[in-house]
């Protein structure tokens, strides 16, 4: 890899000194432009930056592969039926972390507090998420 490197360096360095000159003297023609068809530009071509690999694979094989990932994708996206590892990814952060709703509520409700911002929203929601916590805690009593 470092040998990759340096050869790519060496050659860098190469080029560019190869293909600047500098100069203090001006020509009168250097303020005209220069025709390109007549110029070297003209006769240089671009290098390629990434070489060509010639893969030997048979002419069907991208229809193959096509054909594979479209299967999947409607196995996968139409035809599967949902079991109990997906109805997880349907619940929220909060029915999955017990107490986290409450304990932001609080943290939203002291910062509210000290900024001197409206609280109500909150102290709503703290209300209810008490008597959830208390239907589920005191049974119905026949």
């Amino acid at each position: 890899m470092y040998r990759n490197i340096a050869k790519f360096l060496r050659n860098v360095g190469r080029d560019f000194r190869s293909t600047r000159s500098f100069s203090n003297k001006i020509d009168a023609s250097e303020n005209e432009p220069i025709k390109f068809s007549t110029s070297q530009a003209s006769r240089k071509s671009a290098r390629p930056l990434v070489k060509r690999v010639d893969l030997d694979m048979p002419w069907y094989q991208p229809f193959s592969v096509v054909g594979s990932v479209a299967v999947f994708l409607i196995y996968f996206c139409v035809l599967r039926e949902e079991n109990d590892i997906d109805l997880e990814f349907n619940k929220t952060l909060y029915d999955r972390i017990k107490g986290l709703e409450k304990e932001q509520l609080l943290q939203s409700y002291r910062f509210n507090k000290e900024h001197g911002k409206s609280v109500d929203e909150i102290e709503r929601r703290l209300k209810e998420l008490d008597e959830q916590e208390n239907k589920v805690i005191v049974p119905v009593a026949e």
